[in-house]
C-alpha cells in the first residue's frame, strides 16, 4: 500500500542522517551547457531555480521551492544527471523534454530523467505557478533501486494523491529547523518508495547509457561553442567526422529534438536572458544570438515562449 510508504521508521533520524552522511555522496556537478548563468552548475540557475532553494551538501537531495508569475516561470533547456521530480501545487506551468511538452495545473507532477534535456516555461502571461521540485542525486537512486532504470509517471491517482501530499509536507517544512534534514530525508525516502513501485522501469544497459550520455555532452558543448555562428548541421557532422545523414538521425537519438530545433532553442534560450536584462535592443539580441534576421528570432521566439521578444521584455519591466 502507498500509504505504508509514507510512515517511514526503518531508523531513527539521528541515525539516518549520519549512516548518509558516510555511504551517499552527491553527484559530481556537471557543466551545463544552455545558460550563461551559470555555466558549471548541476542545475541551471535562472529564477526558476532559484527560488526558495535548499542545498545542504551532505544529503542527495536538493529542495526547490518555486512561488512565481508570468515569465519568470521560466527555465532554459539544460540537463542534469540527478533525478527530477517536480509537483505543481497551485496554477499552471508547461514543461517540455524532448520534442513533446506538458502543460502541468495544479496536483500534476513529472518525473525527468538522468540526462534527459528538458525547460520549462509559463503557459501564458498571466500565469501563477507554486510547485515543488525535487532533484535526486542519482548515486543515491542507484545505490537503493538500482542502476540503468526509466521513470515515469503511470498515470494512477492514488500515486499522485500520495506524491502531493509528500510534496506538500517538504514544501511546508522550514530549513532552519534543526530537524529539517531528517525530516527532509524521511519524506525522500517515502517518494523512493513510491518510485520503486509504481515508476520504474528498466533503462538502456549501461554502455549505450554512456554511450548516448557522452554524444549528448559533445553535442551540447560543441553547439554551446558555436550557437551566434552561422551553424549547419553538414558543418557539425564534419567536425565530428560523421556522414550528415548519419549525423541527423543521431543527434535526435541522442537529444530527442532535431539539430534546428535544439540550435533555435539554444539561441532563443539565451536572448530571453539577455532580454530580461533589459539592456539590448531586438535587432541587436537576434544577431548577437546566431539568428540570420530580426523576423527569425521574433517568430522562433514567439513560438517557444507564446509572446514576442518585444512583449517578453515588457513585462520583465
Amino acid at each position: 500500500m502507498i500509504a505504508s510508504i509514507n510512515s517511514f521508521t526503518v531508523m531513527p533520524c539521528t541515525i539516518l542522517f549520519f549512516y548518509l552522511v558516510q555511504l551517499i555522496f552527491m553527484t559530481p556537478p556537471q557543466k551545463i551547457m544552455l545558460s550563461y548563468v551559470c555555466v558549471k552548475s548541476e542545475v541551471v540557475m535562472t529564477d526558476f531555480y532559484e527560488s526558495n532553494n535548499d542545498i545542504f551538501s551532505l544529503l542527495p537531495v536538493q529542495i526547490y521551492r518555486h512561488d512565481l508569475d508570468g515569465n519568470l516561470i521560466y527555465s532554459p533547456l539544460h540537463w542534469h544527471r540527478s533525478i527530477e521530480l517536480t509537483v505543481t501545487l497551485t496554477g499552471d506551468i508547461r514543461f517540455n523534454t524532448g520534442s513533446s511538452h506538458f502543460d502541468m495545473k495544479e496536483s500534476d507532477w513529472i518525473l525527468v530523467n538522468s540526462c534527459e534535456l528538458h525547460s520549462c516555461s509559463y503557459v501564458s502571461l498571466n500565469d501563477h505557478f507554486t510547485g515543488i521540485s525535487f532533484i535526486i542525486s542519482n548515486p543515491f537512486i542507484e545505490k537503493w533501486l538500482g542502476k540503468n532504470l526509466f521513470f515515469y509517471n503511470p498515470g494512477n491517482k492514488q500515486v499522485t494523491k500520495e506524491i502531493k501530499k509528500i510534496a506538500q509536507v517538504v514544501y511546508n517544512l522550514d530549513p532552519e529547523d534543526e530537524e529539517y534534514p531528517y525530516l527532509l530525508m524521511s519524506n525522500t525516502y517515502a517518494l523512493l518508495g513510491i518510485l520503486n513501485k509504481y515508476c520504474k522501469a528498466d533503462g538502456p544497459s549501461s554502455k549505450a547509457g554512456m554511450n548516448s550520455s557522452d554524444i549528448t555532452v559533445r553535442f551540447t558543448e560543441y553547439i554551446e561553442a558555436h550557437y551566434r555562428e552561422d551553424l549547419s548541421y553538414e558543418a557539425m557532422a564534419d567536425h565530428f567526422k560523421y556522414n550528415p545523414t548519419y549525423f541527423s538521425r543521431l543527434f535526435k537519438e541522442s537529444l530527442g529534438v532535431n539539430f534546428h530545433s535544439y540550435l533555435n532553442f539554444v539561441r532563443a534560450s539565451h536572448a530571453a536572458e539577455q532580454l530580461s536584462s533589459g539592456k539590448m535592443s531586438l535587432t541587436d539580441c537576434a544577431f548577437d544570438n546566431g539568428f540570420p534576421n530580426v523576423k527569425s528570432f521574433i517568430t522562433t521566439f514567439k513560438k517557444l515562449y507564446g509572446c514576442t521578444p518585444g512583449a517578453f521584455m515588457q513585462n520583465k519591466k
